[in-house]
């Protein structure tokens, strides 16, 4: 009787071990981004232990890292603050690519995404201060040949429509978004006849809807209005290549990061041959570091002022309603009336994230992950609302802010 136990037992353990075994086979040969979830905690010890480099002594800068890694699922990070005195302070965490291997440092390059945004922002705001364009021009004044549309409320699409996401495109359609499609090459800006035929979710102004098409457009008025290619003209503009930032493509850059997969659904490295990179220049096109974006941006911001100015009294801005309040395209954060505004963007692509944050004070910081956030349920201001509260205890402890300012409201 005993014999007969000790084999049923032996053949229970021996078929939970197989088909075990068959189990973790499958979803490591069918999901091997979803097995690598299981380790990401163990990986975020090793990084914050083994690589870490950081030159400041601000703690809240460490923390950013360090939250983006252990809470968020990041692979690696960059984060730098350039002070309004443009004193850059940066720390980085992580490995450039396998584990154990080269830490990441502050030259290494990253996809900018959509904070690439930002860019075209100012060589729009720049264009109009020169007088070359209005934000009240008509997108179809600078496209001639297009003379008739199915939708007639296209003609009613203005510049400043583009820049603040109301022109009435649907960001996401039942393919998904239009220029980001998997199957297809997008219809902007090499197909500009789409246009003619295509119906608006709903009339130019009447509401905001987050659109990568409007800024697809707006890198064709640009380069309509200068003669340029969209490309050259802000690589000449805003001297990318002294600053290391180059376009990206459908390939990576022999300094560029390891993007982590492992929190995607649907993506994995094989999407770099699915996007038109070329046709994504002027909405998330550019690539480079954290701490050349984090220049150029204080660059555009102290030399031009715009696109990072406060929106107009119609336009207030508010905790609850801080996504919506876009002006000049930029998003704008600024919970107490009188206190501290902040001028940002965040930016995606598969394996990647970013936010670039410029405040009132003329500080810029911009944090870089590879790793698309494993918590992607979470409120989407959360990040900048927590940057915001970082910001102001350090303008207090500096005499910028008052140190009332600085504590939490009740």
């Amino acid at each position: 009787m005993r014999l007969v136990k000790a084999k049923a037992v032996k053949y229970f353990v021996t078929t939970v071990v197989v088909a075990v075994s068959f189990w973790l086979y499958f979803q490591i040969d069918t999901y091997p981004y979803k097995v690598a979830r299981w380790f990401q905690p163990y990986e975020a010890f090793v990084v914050n232990t083994f690589a870490q480099g950081c030159s400041t002594e601000f703690s809240w800068l460490k923390t950013l890292p360090e939250y983006a890694v252990q809470e968020r699922g990041a692979y690696s990070v960059q984060a730098v603050f350039l002070s309004p005195e443009k004193h850059l302070e940066t720390c980085n965490l992580g490995f450039k690519d396998k584990m154990f291997g080269e830490p990441i440092r502050d030259g290494h390059r990253y996809r900018y995404a959509s904070t690439t945004k930002l860019i075209t922002s100012a060589a729009i705001m720049r264009l109009k201060s020169q007088g070359l364009i209005s934000l009240d021009d008509k997108l179809v004044s600078f496209l001639p040949e297009l003379t008739e549309f199915k939708d007639v409320r296209v003609r009613q699409i203005s510049i400043a429509h583009l820049l603040n996401h109301q022109a009435g495109f649907n960001r996401l359609s039942l393919n998904g978004d239009p220029m980001f499609l998997r199957q297809s090459r997008p219809w902007c800006p090499k197909s500009l006849d789409r246009l003619k035929t295509l119906t608006l979710g709903f009339a130019p102004g009447q509401k905001q809807v987050y659109s990568n098409e409007g800024y697809c457009l707006l890198g064709e008025v640009i380069r309509r209005v200068t003669g340029e290619p969209y490309r050259s003209y802000v690589e000449r503009v805003f001297t990318l290549a002294a600053r290391d930032i180059k376009f990206a493509g459908d390939h990576f850059d022999q300094d560029e990061v390891r993007y982590d997969y492992r929190y995607e659904e649907w993506y994995n490295e094989t999407y770099l041959g699915l996007f038109d990179f070329d046709s994504l220049s002027s909405l998330a096109g550019l690539t480079g570091s954290a701490a050349a974006l984090a220049g150029l941006l204080w660059d555009i911001k102290h030399h031009s002022s715009f696109p990072f100015v406060p929106p107009s009294p119609a336009q207030p801005c508010s905790f609850i309603s801080n996504s919506r309040c876009v002006f000049n395209g930029v998003f704008q954060y600024q919970p107490e009336k009188n206190g501290m505004a902040l001028y940002y963007h965040e930016g995606y692509l598969p394996g990647s994230s970013s936010i670039a944050v410029v405040d009132s004070y003329g500080g810029v910081t911009v944090l870089l992950r590879s790793g698309a956030d494993k918590l992607q349920g979470s409120p989407s201001n959360e990040w900048i609302v927590w940057i915001y509260k970082q910001l102001n205890i350090h303008y207090t402890m500096q005499g910028v802010l008052p140190l009332l300012s600085a504590l939490p409201e009740n």
